[in-house]
């Protein structure tokens, strides 16, 4: 005997209705996804066509999404998705751990709130749409985050067929606000020297005394441009100071892993930010002192270190750092150890070429050091002075040029000079 057909993928067979309380109606049915599994889906209402109803949208649901081998579907919990999303993440051999981490984080504390009592199918473009309208009001980063930690997310869902589009890419554009890149001044600099030599080394200091790692290392990120975590993972064996320019070479940063701790890591933030770069002898002076705590021997051994032989946080380094500008009256002004970088960025920039500083702070293309880092110079070269001075009054003190308002383009004073590849000549006289 020929049992029950099979059911095509996609679709549903009848639906049947109980009543299984006072006003309680429950219609259910089977559905097979499209890993091949039938499945009995059931739905509730007020009555019998209410029940239905019900059961009709989650079937359509899953008709157009289909099902996924681990049966989540578009009327699954937001957090199942996002859970889902992240077990994905966790196995991409290609993405850093410290990368993983954040997004575990930002998930966390910037999506998960708003959404965590939404179905799939309940994250649209509208609520999607007011969720980053309120990161936004409260900062642009915070809402270009939460965008990009929810779009990752729903594009995984499109591609496990659990929704036909990313809903995300309908909402509005975001608006980057207006930014200058800011450098240090000579003054400022001079202030966090002074307030970094004298941390936590006068007459009754409660607590250890500063050992002038933090000052030295405000120094050698001056002299060098590098970010925080690339000076802390500079090592005996990657300081050439016999060369000519004394030179390191930047070929890995600290990273930090939760449940692991600090760990250098064999590569810096990226490919192309492996470089050599030559230092200036106020930053050699520091590198020179700082291997002579070192053993010769000992080639993998950090410049800067901790107490117990340990790569230093740059969580540490910041709070440190922190309490210098404190000291130095600067607090209020948004300065962090990336200022030194910015410094550099413009200096190098206005000397020497935006070209020069991208390479010396490893960037891939200048776009990305003039927005971010080069404060622009604003300050308009003296040649067009020059050219203006033509517009000069007479020698005869007369300021008035309304003489010759039909002035021809010749003129000497407002267009082509005299003599100028652009000047006419005048025909030679005619002899009678």
């Amino acid at each position: 005997m020929a049992g029950r057909p099979r059911l095509p993928f996609g679709t549903f067979g009848s639906i049947k209705t109980t009543e299984i309380g006072p006003g309680r109606y429950r219609a259910w049915a089977r559905f097979r996804d499209l890993d091949g599994r039938a499945r009995q889906v059931t739905a509730v209402g007020s009555s019998r066509n209410a029940a239905q109803t019900a059961l009709k949208i989650e079937l359509a649901g899953r008709m157009h999404t289909g099902g996924v081998s681990d049966s989540l579907n578009a009327g699954s919990p937001f957090p199942t998705l996002a859970e889902a999303w992240l077990e994905d993440v966790m196995l991409d051999m290609d993405r850093a751990q410290g990368t993983k981490d954040t997004y575990m984080r930002e998930l966390r504390v910037l999506v998960m709130p708003y959404f965590e009592h939404f179905t799939i199918r309940e994250v649209t473009v509208g609520r999607i749409e007011l969720f980053l309208k309120k990161q936004r009001e409260k900062s642009y980063t915070r809402a270009k985050h939460s965008r990009t930690i929810l779009n990752m997310i729903m594009a995984f869902a499109v591609r496990r067929e659990i929704i036909p589009r990313n809903p995300v890419k309908e909402t509005s554009r975001m608006k980057k606000p207006p930014h200058t890149p800011k450098a240090l001044t000579t003054e400022q600099i001079a202030a966090i020297r002074l307030a970094a030599r004298e941390w936590r080394t006068g007459e009754g200091t409660k607590g250890p005394r500063s050992d002038g790692q933090v000052r030295d290392i405000i120094e050698v990120m001056l002299g060098t441009a590098t970010r925080i975590g690339e000076t802390l993972a500079l090592r005996q064996c990657d300081v050439d100071l016999d060369a000519d320019p004394p030179r390191v070479t930047i070929s890995g940063t600290l990273v930090v892993h939760n449940g692991v701790g600090v760990l250098r890591q064999a590569h810096p933030k990226t490919h192309e930010s492996n470089r050599v770069i030559a230092v200036p002898q106020f930053a050699v002076d520091v590198i020179r002192q700082r291997l002579v705590l070192i053993d010769p021997e000992d080639a993998e051994h950090l410049l800067f270190y901790s107490r117990n032989g340990t790569p230093l946080t740059p969580y540490n380094v910041r709070r440190t750092f922190r309490g210098i500008l404190r000291s130095a009256g600067l607090e209020d002004l948004e300065i962090t150890p990336h200022s030194f970088r910015r410094t550099g960025a413009t200096l190098l920039a206005n000397e020497l070429g935006i070209q020069a500083a991208a390479d010396m702070l490893g960037h891939t293309s200048t776009s990305t050091t003039k927005a971010h880092y080069a404060e622009p110079d604003r300050t308009v070269k003296s040649e067009p002075a020059t050219v203006l001075q033509r517009l000069a009054p007479p020698a005869s003190g007369d300021p008035s040029l309304s003489k010759t308002p039909n002035a021809k383009a010749s003129d000497p004073l407002i267009g082509p000079a005299s003599g100028s590849a652009g000047a006419k000549r005048r025909p030679p006289d005619r002899q009678g």
